[in-house]
């Protein structure tokens, strides 16, 4: 089982982000200008955690939140 508190750590760190803005609620494109940056997020969580994320389980992720749930549920 993957910690959701570790994923939302992982977030937070590649985001580069103040502690407490890797919040459930954050919609992940207010957190990032770039989208290749959402892409590389993905990939490092990925690698990480040593799931396979697929176009289609990503395609309702909005938020961090969205994003943790995600994960963790390929465990």
């Amino acid at each position: 089982m993957i910690d959701p508190e570790a994923v939302r750590g992982r977030i937070a760190t590649f985001l580069r982000l103040q502690p407490g803005k890797a919040v459930d609620g954050a919609v992940l494109t207010d957190l990032v200008t770039e989208s290749f940056v959402l892409v590389q997020l993905v990939i490092d969580l990925q690698e990480e955690f040593g799931i396979r994320l697929s176009g289609e389980d990503l395609r309702e992720v909005r938020t961090v939140g969205d994003l943790i749930t995600t994960v963790t549920s390929r465990a």
